[in-house]
């Protein structure tokens, strides 16, 4: 399985990776992606799922909750989930059966969408920024709508453009009776490269940077009565990101120097690409914790979710209950009220002892 995506296992199932003085054989590498991949990505495929699908249901029920950032980072977890079942039957059987057109058409889907996905997870703190720091205003609103509009396009159009970097070097090979999906650099080293480092920046390094400056700076600006709360939120973000996609880049990172001849020997690549297996897995874990952890830092989110989850019984208690206090609520300002009255009617008669009693002539 290459470094950047999960569709090219030439060098761990179907070929043994060549060094400069011979054959590097990878059999442990091998059985370890037979026996862990498929798995793997079936149970994230089915926790995506739920995840996904119970937010993108709040979405559609409650008009209230819709926001047009975390709608789009919905709609690309959901996107990369619809490629996981193709790599978990391709790392089963270390044969693609979906041809050469289904192999470029779900690398594009899966690099866009994993594109897409965390730029939209730093989108949503940049723009709790700007919303901190203006005064809002109903000219405010236009402009926020304007710029979520602007932001999702320009968010898709890096995504894609980012992907076809990948789709136009991939394609089906025959290969030891097999057919494999791979990339095909040939001699063009430097593309390998580059598409290495455009996953490192485009997929991590700028996402990261984007999540620190909010963190950072999103208190400073807060209204005073919401700055642990926004500081909460962000940070959340911010740790989690980097704990999913940290480890990743770094083994990406690695593997670049490797194809840059630093690292060479047999021992380092089979270590390598175990850390791409592992750290890739945790890295693709993001595609139902984002939803977990909106839905649990969103107040709002979270209380539609628990009413829904609620039964008949409970809700009829609850608003029960909530209709005593309020009644108690609405007595006890009653009270109040023909208490200050009679305070108030107190307080004029004392300044007019006579005003019960005719006036002189």
């Amino acid at each position: 399985m290459d470094d950047l995506n999960p569709e090219d296992y030439e060098d761990y199932y179907n070929a043994d990776g060549l060094e400069e003085f011979g054959v590097c054989k990878k059999t442990h590498v091998k059985e370890f992606s037979h026996a862990f991949l498929p798995v793997f990505y079936s149970i994230t495929c089915a926790l995506s799922v739920i995840a996904n699908l119970t937010l993108l249901t709040l979405f559609i029920k409650c008009r209230a909750l819709r926001k047009v950032l975390p709608l789009h980072m919905v709609i690309s977890d959901i996107l990369f989930t619809l490629s996981l079942p193709f790599w978990a039957v391709y790392a089963g059987s270390s044969d693609w059966i979906f041809g050469n057109v289904g192999c470029k058409t779900i690398t594009l889907v899966y690099m866009a969408s994993l594109y897409s996905s965390n730029l939209f997870v730093c989108s949503q703190s940049l723009q709790r920024f700007l919303d901190s720091a203006c005064v809002v205003s109903a000219t405010s609103i236009f402009k926020r709508a304007n710029r979520n509009t602007i932001t999702c396009i320009l968010v898709w159009l890096f995504s894609v453009l980012g992907a076809a970097a990948h789709v136009s070097f991939v394609g089906t090979q025959h290969f030891n009776n097999q057919y494999i999906c791979t990339y095909h650099f040939d001699d063009k080293v430097g593309w390998k490269i580059y598409t290495r480092f455009q996953m490192n920046i485009l997929g991590f390094v700028v996402p990261f940077l984007v999540l620190l400056f909010c963190s950072i700076r999103v208190p400073c600006v807060a209204e005073f009565r919401r700055v642990l709360k926004v500081f909460k939120h962000e940070a959340a973000f911010t740790v989690v990101f980097f704990l999913l996609w940290f480890p990743y880049s770094l083994v990406i990172f690695l593997h670049a120097l490797q194809d840059l001849h630093i690292f060479f020997s047999c021992t380092a690549n089979i270590r390598f690409d175990f850390a791409i297996h592992v750290t890739e897995c945790i890295a693709f874990t993001h595609v139902f914790i984002n939803p977990v952890l909106y839905i649990f830092l969103n107040k709002k989110v979270w209380q539609r979710l628990r009413n829904g989850c609620r039964t008949s019984r409970e809700y009829l208690l609850q608003e029960s209950n909530t209709s005593s206090v309020i009644s108690n609520q609405g007595g006890a300002i009653e009270m109040k009220a023909v208490q200050r009255y009679q305070a108030h009617d107190l307080i004029i008669s004392a300044e007019r002892p006579n005003n019960f009693l005719p006036k002189p002539m």
